[in-house]
């Protein structure tokens, strides 16, 4: 996948950020050590000298083998002493040396003279991240969601009331994020405006990131008129390859962007993609599943209504009812 140059600057950036860290972690801990236990300042002052003993023989001539022998058994005894001493405190000799976030490249980026794994998954996180932002929205938790807000009264011929029906939504949803591991079930959240499907989607959004996943999240509407802009070329970007390409894809509002075949082809390609990819995706939406097929057609209603798990969202408007309240 090609990523812009803003995205390759920030990956960088935080590649040298966690360089420095691990080499500032390293100088602390030896400081800190040898403040301890001053012997470990002679011992590492006697090992540096070891290259210069054996220049030095070199340049005496002769047969130097039995001198670079006794030096080789002298830092041997040193290191063996500077682990003991390490030791006995509860450290380890492994500290002197930068611990890196990625051993194979070293926070480098590079590795075996190409990209390394590390800095590919930074590029995804820093694209994805960069795409939500163009929303004002951001990860909520499970926690904020107030079940009380909700009425205990049974509605409807399963006599179930929307409390007791949402506390099963939100459930599902934190167990969902839990476990999520990039192969779980596709989503789709119904029910009236108000009720709290963004909020969960988002939930789920702040968990699965939380794990180090790559997510995309945003409403509809932004994120396709992004799609259209890049491709009218009216900006750059690749925002339908980090789309498809991402862990988790939540779009918020289905049904409320502007209708257009640009828009609907946008869609179906994005959620067809995912789909055969095996890449899981979250819907929210007001509309009926006769209304989603009425909307886009077949083609992308089966798609969405065949094979994404259903979550039934009730209860009245909680965004009205906070609003009334706060007027009492």
């Amino acid at each position: 996948m090609a990523f812009s140059r803003e995205v390759y600057a920030q990956a960088l950036a935080e590649l040298e950020s966690r360089r420095g860290k691990a080499s500032a972690r390293a100088a602390a801990f030896r400081e800190r050590m040898i403040r301890e236990i001053p012997r470990l300042g002679e011992i590492e002052k006697a090992m540096a000298q070891s290259s210069t003993k054996v220049v030095r023989a070199i340049l005496d001539g002769g047969n130097i083998e039995p001198t670079v022998d006794r030096i080789k058994t002298e830092n041997l005894a040193l290191q063996v002493e500077m682990s003991m001493l390490l030791r006995e405190h509860g450290e380890t000799a492994v500290n002197f040396e930068p611990q890196y976030t990625c051993p194979a490249c070293e926070d480098t980026g590079m590795a075996n003279g190409k990209r390394c794994a590390c800095l590919e998954a930074l590029l995804q996180e820093i694209s994805c991240r960069t795409l939500s932002e163009l929303s004002s929205m951001r990860p909520t938790s499970f926690d904020e969601l107030d079940l009380t807000a909700y009425s205990d009264r049974p509605e409807g011929r399963n006599a179930i009331s929307p409390r007791a029906r949402m506390r099963e939504v939100i459930g599902y949803c934190r167990l969902y994020a839990e476990e999520f591991d990039g192969q779980d079930n596709s989503l789709l959240l119904t029910g009236p405006t108000g009720v709290g499907k963004t909020h969960l989607s988002l939930a789920i959004a702040g968990a699965v990131m939380a794990k180090g996943h790559s997510v995309v999240y945003g409403p509809v509407q932004k994120l396709l008129h992004r799609l259209e802009k890049e491709h009218f070329g009216r900006a750059e970007g690749n925002s339908e390859d980090i789309m498809t390409a991402c862990d988790l894809l939540i779009l918020d509002d289905v049904g409320t962007e502007f209708s257009g075949s640009f828009y609907t082809s946008a869609l179906y390609n994005i959620i067809n993609e995912r789909m055969l990819e095996g890449k899981p995706t979250i819907i929210s939406t007001n509309l009926s599943p006769k209304e989603l097929a009425d909307r886009y057609g077949d083609a992308i209603a089966s798609r969405i209504v065949g094979t994404f798990h259903p979550l039934v969202c009730a209860g009245g408007d909680i965004r009205l009812l906070k609003m009334k309240q706060s007027l009492v």
